[in-house]
């Protein structure tokens, strides 16, 4: 059941055992340092050990949340500044050649729900859609306000995925499960689906502010 302690538990070692796996990876990039590398090797190694440690930052940060009562945070903010500093972000670590648009009603008075953790799960959301997608690729994250409800969508040119429950708790789908978890106990929902070549992330709130 979505909510119980067992499953917040399951998600904690699956965020475990994905951050084990990031710090694997830069052990390995590490021990390749003390090797006699090339520029371009030697930059290889360095840019992938910067994108691994990037990668666990956001997980890590939510598991407090997850696995704690309280999740609020202090309000006051707006929809546009927490997207254009999850922005700011994505970018300073790398698109990876991805094309990433933020538009909708970014404008808009509405209060962003204080949710302490809700920047972090924005990152590592729009972190592991990248790294499903080509050079060429387009995300598209969408703010749509409503009387209401506040709606936030991704729509990648990704390969697909399996969102389901039986799906391997690792990247996108551990990050859309992570989700459900946190925006569940506000009222909100976390829908997925797939329409032709496009994978829609779809985030829901009642509205707030």
């Amino acid at each position: 059941m979505r909510g119980s302690m067992d499953s917040k538990v399951a998600l904690a070692f699956a965020i475990a055992h994905e951050v084990g796996n990031h710090l694997g990876g830069i052990r390995l990039q590490a021990h390749l340092l003390d090797d006699e590398l090339d520029s371009r090797a030697l930059a290889s190694a360095s840019v992938l050990i910067d994108d691994l440690a990037g990668r666990a930052g956001p997980l890590l940060a939510l598991l407090r949340p997850l696995l704690s009562e309280a999740g609020r945070g202090a309000g006051g903010a707006r929809w546009g500044d927490i997207l254009s500093r999850v922005r700011r972000q994505i970018e300073d670590e790398g698109t990876r050649g991805v094309r990433l648009e933020i538009e909708g009603d970014l404008d808009t008075d509405r209060d962003v729900p204080e949710l302490d953790w809700l920047h972090s799960l924005l990152v590592a959301l729009i972190g592991a859609t990248l790294e499903r997608m080509s050079r060429e690729g387009h995300l598209k994250v969408q703010l749509m306000i409503s009387p209401r409800e506040t709606v936030l969508v991704l729509v990648d040119d990704g390969t697909e995925e399996d969102f389901g429950e039986e799906a391997a708790p690792r990247g996108r789908p551990l990050v859309v499960s992570i989700a459900r978890e946190l925006l569940f106990p506000t009222g909100g929902q976390v829908e997925t689906s797939r329409d032709g070549a496009l994978t829609q992330v779809r985030l829901t709130w009642p509205a707030f502010g």
